[in-house]
């Protein structure tokens, strides 16, 4: 018996279509792959920012979506920067940084390396943090001091235009990775907004959501859509945004 699903998904993923059910019902509205790829169909090589690529899942992801794209990830932490290298060393296109993301440049931080390394963070974990997580994620093991530089240096001195996707994943500094990207913000040159936000106080000084939304909103940016949205006990703690700009 031939899967007349599979048949129809296989003809319209030629044309760059997918299935999906209705978003208001399904659980397939958590895939934001989908709609980058969506509203980004006819951008043949789009360019996109991984601030925090960590191992480089992300990484992975967005050249599937997008084969032709140049993609710029930025890891401060040694160990994971090697990692990356080895995984993408092959893989055209994809600039890696091994220096953090904030709103200074030239100026060394230290970094709290932290049981989960893909937990690590330039903020310091709040003492309790750990109570809303299993297997104690937060617990500090080890400390650094890493660079910083900002994205509108990055893109100055790379002559980079235009950012089709900024997706930061850096564990409570939102905030100072927009404030280094106000130049390229004002100019309207960052299409899309993906990033990772603490609800829960996981982190000493990490950006407020109401703070993100206003300053993002004073540069015409509005939430698309919540996702990978982490509960515990009823209470959300942790998900991903997307802004979009108006």
């Amino acid at each position: 018996m031939f899967d007349i699903k599979k048949i129809i998904s296989k003809i319209l993923n030629l044309f760059g279509y997918e299935i999906q059910k209705n978003p208001s019902i399904s659980s397939n509205v958590k895939e934001p792959f989908y709609h980058f790829r969506r509203i980004f169909f006819n951008i043949k090589s789009p360019i996109i920012f991984d601030i925090g690529a960590y191992v480089g899942d992300t990484v992975a992801l967005f050249k599937t979506s997008f084969s032709n794209s140049s993609i710029h990830a930025f890891e401060p932490i040694n160990e994971s920067f090697i990692y990356l290298q080895n995984r993408f060393k092959k893989t055209d296109n994809v600039f890696l940084n091994n220096i953090a993301i904030g709103c200074n440049r030239n100026n060394k931080q230290m970094m709290f390396i932290t049981k989960s390394k893909g937990s690590s963070s330039l903020l310091e974990p709040e003492k309790n943090a750990n109570e809303l997580w299993n297997g104690d994620p937060l617990r500090i093991q080890n400390k650094t001091e890493v660079e910083t530089t900002t994205i509108d240096y990055y893109c100055q001195k790379n002559n980079i235009k235009e950012i089709h996707i900024l997706k930061i994943d850096v564990q409570g500094s939102e905030f100072e990775v927009l404030k280094g990207a106000e130049k390229m913000l004002s100019q309207k040159k960052i299409t899309l907004i993906f990033t990772e936000v603490s609800i829960a106080p996981n982190y000493l000084g990490q950006t407020d959501l109401d703070v993100l939304i206003k300053f993002l909103k004073t540069y015409n940016y509005k939430i698309f859509n919540f996702f990978k949205m982490r509960h515990k006990d009823g209470r959300l703690i942790e998900c991903d945004i997307l802004f979009t700009r108006t």
